[in-house]
């Protein structure tokens, strides 16, 4: 049953710009949250989605499916076969039953461990192996994050510039995205950072690496949203939360998984660069001294 949601999803994906307004709503919705849809009623969906439910009976009927139910039913039992341990432990919910700031806490802990659960499940290791390989090779690596994701991109570059020289982070001081790109080239990597609603600086910087010949690697919580950006690779993080902001904390471990990786590849000349940079932080004083 997984295989036959990956294949309904490709679908989706493919066939996604030209659908209907409606229909393609409906195609992204499921795209981004094939969980929720597995679970949920078409009436639930529908008002998910903000489209009617006989919307939800046409795509079906498009995909070859008789019904919305049939549509519906690779995506649960997907759910039923998955390992569970995306399931609150047990201190959490005595936490949430608690009440107060533990419920705060129990549903900040729901979160995080839920979130960065999904996005190591499932992002395939060939992508992150073939970002860090695309990284490693590249003459020029601009990291781009505008607005809330520039925290990630410059994470990115501090502790990445420690094992790499090819890293320049985009925009700084006073630029744009793409006042720092302009020169970029098929020899070069753009790697960009968006959450939905997505940064029209971002999107911009995103065309013209493409239309320079830069290789794109997109980091994203939407796959339907990032598909007119044509990525050549896109990784996808969840940030739902009960709160009133998203949470980046499955981003932050994607990028982590990354930069290991990119260490791996790199063997020891990567290893050796780290240490000596370490060595001349130590030497140069930047760190209060232990007791």
């Amino acid at each position: 049953m997984d295989l036959q949601k990956r294949r309904i999803i490709a679908m989706l994906m493919e066939d996604m710009e030209s659908y209907p307004r409606s229909i393609k709503k409906i195609a992204m919705y499921v795209v981004d949250h094939p969980d929720e849809f597995g679970m949920a009623s078409i009436r639930d969906t529908a008002k998910a989605a903000d489209v009617s439910t006989n919307s939800l009976v046409r795509l079906a009927n498009m995909l070859g499916f008789e019904s919305f139910q049939q549509l519906r039913a690779p995506f649960r039992q997907a759910l039923t076969h998955r390992p569970t341990a995306t399931e609150p432990d047990q201190w959490i919910e005595d936490l949430y039953q608690r009440g107060g700031p533990s419920r705060t806490k129990a549903n900040a802990a729901s979160s995080v461990i839920s979130n960065v659960t999904k996005a190591i499940r499932d992002i395939s290791p060939e992508t992150i192996e073939a970002a860090a390989r695309a990284i490693l090779l590249a003459r020029k690596v601009y990291l781009l994050g505008s607005r809330a994701p520039y925290g990630l991109a410059h994470y990115l570059y501090y502790v990445g510039r420690m094992a790499l020289n090819n890293l320049e982070i985009a925009p700084r001081h006073a630029n744009s995205a793409v006042d720092e790109i302009l020169h970029a080239s098929e020899q070069d990597v753009v790697f960009a950072i968006s959450m939905t609603p997505f940064t029209l600086d971002t999107i911009n910087a995103c065309r013209w690496a493409k239309k320079k010949g830069a290789k794109l690697i997109l980091l994203s919580d939407s796959a339907a949203e990032s598909l007119p950006l044509q990525a050549d690779l896109t990784i996808i993080t969840p940030i739902s939360t009960s709160m009133y902001f998203p949470s980046f904390v499955a981003a932050q471990a994607v990028l982590e998984w990354l930069l290991e990786e990119i260490s791996y590849q790199g063997g020891p000349q990567i290893k050796s660069r780290i240490e000596s940079i370490r060595q001349m932080r130590l030497d140069a004083s930047v760190y209060w001294p232990e007791k």
